[in-house]
């Protein structure tokens, strides 16, 4: 079933069909070479990688959550710049986007772009209302993230096609699998005059700018082998993928951390604000300040932290009880913390906490945000 030029929304340059012409009618520290080549394994860091939020050249900051929870959703290495460039593709960000035929009839509804046979079908109820909205984002994103996740996995058992996992997945999406499967990959630009070939190529680059990365324009650095485990919940691969989006920011005493890689300090981060808004991307609300954060009601050994656990010292200005400084465990035996000020978000061993002998930096508690 081709994909027909009247079929969708052209946006710069890119005609995004209707989500659904595949199956039956219808990325902080990796780049997309990285995990599309080797695929992700399952609990490995790319399935909730690095976004750039807001401003000029990132995501619509209402979108952010909904995109990195549905990329973290996936096992399969889903990248969030990815869904967030194919949301651009489509609808350019629109909830309220109609795609019509040559007669005016709609054909494809919502952000997301799903036609109704397909919405019926793979729609789900994203945010628990107890209904399935195609034209709202909660429900739209989330079934696309579960579509694109379902695609991966397809495409990963297909190596002898040409194309990375990502890129036979974007075409799926665009055209079917079944053209996939057809050409052996992603179909040549002589197909259908081009669509979805264009239509991968433009998600691809739309991605790059989609990704976060440090002031001088590297990606995000961490050690080699990096991996969360398999069982961790999708909220906290998603509040650890937000939270190492921000390494390199400055600090700043009371900044809230809604742009820590942008020019105004009042929104560089400080230790809680970090693991504030870490959660709060992942939709779960936490208090501000060290004080209250630590009276979090999960309390865990300080010798037995999980991925997305704070992890509190005194600091110079607080006590066990009533802590100064906080950061975020993200596993294999690292920690994230925005420390002081003059000095970047950074990524520190967990042991130079646990077995610190200065009684300021010493790790005095652990708080579980997500049970797991």
């Amino acid at each position: 079933m081709g994909a027909k030029r009247w079929l969708g929304i052209a946006v710069a340059g890119v005609v995004a069909t209707p989500l659904a012409l595949g199956i039956g009618v219808v990325m902080l520290v990796a780049t997309l070479a990285k995990d599309d080549n080797k695929g992700g394994g399952v609990g490995m860091w790319p399935t909730a990688g690095s976004l750039k939020i807001g401003g000029p050249d990132g995501v619509p900051a209402e979108y952010a959550p909904l995109i990195l929870a549905a990329a973290a959703a996936c096992d399969q290495g889903l990248p969030p710049a990815i869904l967030a460039a194919q949301l651009w593709a489509e609808s350019n960000f629109d909830p309220h986007a109609i795609s019509r035929d040559p007669a005016g009839r709609p054909i494809a509804y919502g952000v997301s772009q799903f036609i109704p046979a397909t919405w019926a079908s793979r729609g789900v109820d994203g945010d628990g209302d107890g209904d399935k909205d195609v034209m709202d984002p909660k429900d739209a994103i989330p079934s696309q993230g579960r579509m694109m996740c379902g695609l991966l996995k397809t495409a990963k058992a297909h190596p002898e096609y040409s194309g990375s996992p990502v890129e036979k997945a974007l075409a799926g999406y665009n055209a079917g699998w079944g053209r996939v499967e057809e050409f052996g990959g992603v179909p040549p630009a002589s197909f259908a005059e081009g669509q979805t070939y264009r239509y991968v190529k433009a998600i691809l680059a739309r991605s790059v700018k989609y990704t976060a990365t440090l002031p001088g324009g590297g990606p995000v650095d961490l050690p080699a082998g990096f991996e969360l485990p398999p069982d961790t919940p999708p909220p906290v691969r998603t509040a650890v993928a937000w939270a190492l989006a921000q390494k390199g920011g400055w600090y700043q005493l009371r900044g809230d951390c809604t742009d820590a890689l942008g020019s105004d300090p009042r929104h560089w981060c400080d230790c809680s604000s970090l693991v504030q808004q870490a959660y709060k991307a992942a939709g779960i609300s936490i208090p501000r300040v060290t004080f209250d954060q630590i009276n979090l009601p999960i309390q865990v050994g300080l010798d037995d932290p999980k991925p997305g656990d704070l992890v509190f010292n005194a600091g110079s200005d607080g006590s066990a009880a009533s802590p100064g400084h906080v950061g975020m465990y993200i596993g294999s035996g690292l920690l994230i913390e925005s420390p002081r000020t003059g000095v970047r978000t950074r990524i520190v061993p967990y042991s130079s906490w646990r077995n610190s002998t200065n009684y300021m930096t010493r790790a005095t508690g652990i708080r579980r945000v997500v049970a797991w």
